[in-house]
C-alpha cells in the first residue's frame, strides 16, 4: 500500500469516526493522520541521506498513540537497524 493511499485511507475513517464516534477516538485517529503527515513528510527531507521509515498501519498507530517522541523513536530504530 503506498503512502498516499494509507493517508486517503485514514481520511476517510477521519470523516466516518467524525459521524458516528466518540471524542476519544477522534482524537486518536486525528493523532494517527497527523503522525503519518509528519513521517511523509520527514521521509522526503531525509531520504536524501538514506533514512526512510514505511508508513504502514504499525507506524501510524505507533506514532499516533506516541506523537513526536514516537516518530523520532521509529528513526533512531532504522538508523540502527
Amino acid at each position: 500500500m503506498s503512502s498516499d493511499n494509507f493517508i486517503y485511507i485514514l481520511l476517510g475513517l477521519l470523516f466516518i469516526v467524525l459521524l458516528f464516534s466518540s471524542k476519544s477516538m477522534i482524537k486518536l485517529l486525528f493523532n494517527i493522520l497527523l503522525g503519518v503527515v509528519f513521517i511523509y513528510i520527514s521521509n522526503v527531507i531525509l531520504k536524501a541521506n538514506g533514512i526512510y521509515v514505511n508508513i504502514n498501519l504499525f507506524t501510524g498507530i505507533f506514532s499516533g498513540i506516541l506523537g513526536i517522541p514516537g516518530i523520532i523513536c521509529l528513526y533512531i530504530l532504522q538508523i540502527l537497524l
